[in-house]
């Protein structure tokens, strides 16, 4: 299914897949795109479907698997170039999503706010399409926080980034 659809992608112009790849294809062939996805790896401690999966597991599963001092000591590291990644592959202009499923304001405003710091072609922006959903504001300005009591959802950290050089 995922190969599908990377197919459908790739004649459309797009490119679906990790930032490494999409970056090669965008770098080899000098493509730019409109609107990018980092949907980055992270610790999942507010995804209700992972944390299932490890009640079943067994918490030591989720514990080895996600909570590892050296995985989490890294994770923010990782997001950081996946992020970049992700930027360098848009054009001027164009908006990038960077979220988590993670409570873990190290792996989202941190992240963010450091990406900022370092890339002043980027800013970020309201994300206009989620104005009416029942979601908090997170620490950094105009990004969005989702928790589960509150969205009935799975714990989401949004925030919508442009390009403005």
């Amino acid at each position: 299914r995922a190969a599908a659809l990377a197919e459908r992608a790739a004649a459309r112009g797009g490119c679906l897949g990790d930032a490494t790849a999409c970056g090669q294809l965008g770098g080899r062939q000098g493509r730019l795109y409109d609107k990018v996805l980092v949907d980055a790896e992270c610790t999942h401690d507010g995804s209700i479907k992972h944390l299932a999966k490890f009640a079943q597991w067994g918490w030591d599963t989720f514990e080895r698997r996600f909570l590892d001092p050296e995985r989490l000591a890294s994770l923010p590291l990782l997001q950081g170039r996946l992020l970049r990644a992700g930027f360098r592959l848009l054009r001027r202009g164009g908006a990038l999503v960077y979220c988590t499923c993670s409570f873990a304001r190290a792996q989202n405003e941190d992240v963010v706010s450091a990406f900022l710091g370092d890339e002043p072609a980027a800013r970020l922006v309201e994300v206009e399409c989620l104005a009416d959903a029942p979601a908090t504001p997170g620490s950094l300005p105009l990004t969005l926080r989702f928790d589960p009591r509150r969205s009935r959802t799975s714990a989401l950290f949004v925030a919508k980034l442009e390009r403005v050089s």
